[in-house]
C-alpha cells in the first residue's frame, strides 16, 4: 500500500484551511484502516501510526493533524484483533470528522457573544473557522468585513467572495493595509492552525496585524475548536519553505523568501473562541494542559526537538 501517495495530496494543499485540511486527512485515515496489511492489532497499530507521522509531516503547523492521530490511536487501544482494530480507526476518524462540521457551527454561535451587530471586523487568509461565524454574524444583523489578501497565494480573495456572495459588506484590501485599516475597525479576528507553547500559529502576517491591533487598542480574537488545542512541549514548526515563485520570479542574485506560517505570542489574544466558551489565555493553557498523548505521537514530537 502506498501510503505516501494518500498523503500527498494533503501537502500539496496550500489554500484551504485547517480544518479542511483535517476532514481531508481523517477520509485519509477511513481509507487505509481497510487497507494497512497487518495480522495482528499490534501490526495494524504500527502501520497506523506510521500513517500519522506521514499525514504529520504533510502538514506539521496543522495540530488537528494531531488531534486526529491522538483519536485514532487511543481508540485502539483496547482491540482485540485486527477486525476490531480497523474498526475502531475508523469510527474514530469518522467521529473526528463530524466533530469537526460539529464544532465550526458551535464556534459560529459562541462568536456572537464577542461581536456585536454593527462591527467592523478586520481578517487575515481564510479559516473555513472564521468564514462561518462571519456568516452567521451577518445573517443576524449588519456587519462590515475587511479581508486582507493573504498573501502570497492570495486566499482572502476566496473569502471575500464567499462572504459578499451571502450579502456581508466586504472591504478588500492589501496585506500591507493592515495597520491603517485597523483605525477604522472594532476587532480583529483570526483562525489558527495550532495552539502551543509558542502561542497561535497563523498565516504569515498574523503577528503583526495582532502587535498593531495591541497599540490600537483593538481587541483580538481567534477563533478554533478543541482540535488545534497542542499538549505542551509539542512542536509548532513554522519554517516550511514554499515556493519561491509564488512570490516572484527573481533574477540571479535575488533569493526569495517564502512561508506561509508564523507564530503569536498568547499575550496578544484577547480570547479565544471555542465550541466550548470564549476563553482566556491562561483558560487556554489549562485546557492544553490536560490532554492526552499517546507514545506514538510523542515520539514524532520529539523528532522535532
Amino acid at each position: 500500500m502506498n501510503l505516501d501517495a494518500l498523503v500527498a495530496p494533503l501537502r500539496a494543499d496550500v489554500v484551504s484551511g485547517a480544518s479542511v485540511v483535517a476532514r481531508a486527512a481523517a477520509d485519509v485515515v477511513r481509507r487505509a484502516a481497510s487497507r494497512i496489511p497487518a495480522d495482528s492489532p499490534t501490526e495494524f497499530r504500527t502501520g497506523m501510526a506510521d500513517l500519522t507521522g506521514r499525514i504529520l509531516d504533510a502538514q506539521p503547523s496543522m495540530a488537528s493533524l494531531v488531534a486526529l492521530g491522538r483519536d485514532v490511536l487511543l481508540a485502539l487501544d483496547d482491540a482485540h484483533d485486527v477486525t476490531e482494530a480497523r474498526a475502531a480507526a475508523a469510527g474514530a476518524a469518522t467521529s473526528f470528522r463530524d466533530f469537526l462540521q460539529w464544532g465550526i457551527a458551535s464556534i459560529a454561535e459562541r462568536f456572537l457573544t464577542v461581536v456585536p451587530e454593527g462591527s467592523t471586523v478586520l481578517t487575515l487568509s481564510a479559516s473555513s473557522t472564521v468564514r462561518r461565524a462571519l456568516e452567521e454574524a451577518g445573517r443576524r444583523g449588519p456587519l462590515k468585513v475587511v479581508c486582507l489578501e493573504g498573501r502570497p497565494v492570495s486566499e482572502g480573495r476566496r473569502l471575500a467572495q464567499q462572504l459578499a456572495a451571502v450579502g456581508v459588506d466586504v472591504l478588500f484590501a492589501v496585506d500591507a493595509a493592515a495597520a491603517s485599516l485597523l483605525e477604522t475597525s472594532d476587532h480583529v479576528v483570526m483562525g489558527a492552525d495550532s495552539l502551543g507553547d509558542r502561542g497561535f500559529v497563523n498565516k504569515i502576517g498574523s503577528r503583526a496585524l495582532a502587535l498593531s491591533a495591541e497599540g490600537e487598542g483593538v481587541p483580538v480574537h481567534v477563533v478554533l475548536d478543541r482540535t488545534k488545542f497542542l499538549p505542551p512541549g509539542f512542536p509548532q514548526p513554522t519554517d516550511d519553505p514554499r515556493p519561491a515563485e509564488e512570490v516572484w520570479r527573481a533574477p540571479p542574485g535575488v533569493h526569495v523568501w517564502n512561508r506561509y506560517f508564523e507564530s503569536v505570542p498568547a499575550r496578544l489574544v484577547t480570547d479565544f473562541v471555542t465550541e466550548e466558551g470564549v476563553h482566556t489565555p491562561d483558560q487556554a493553557e489549562a485546557v492544553r494542559a490536560d490532554l492526552p498523548v499517546p507514545a506514538e505521537l510523542r515520539n514524532w514530537a520529539d523528532r522535532w526537538r
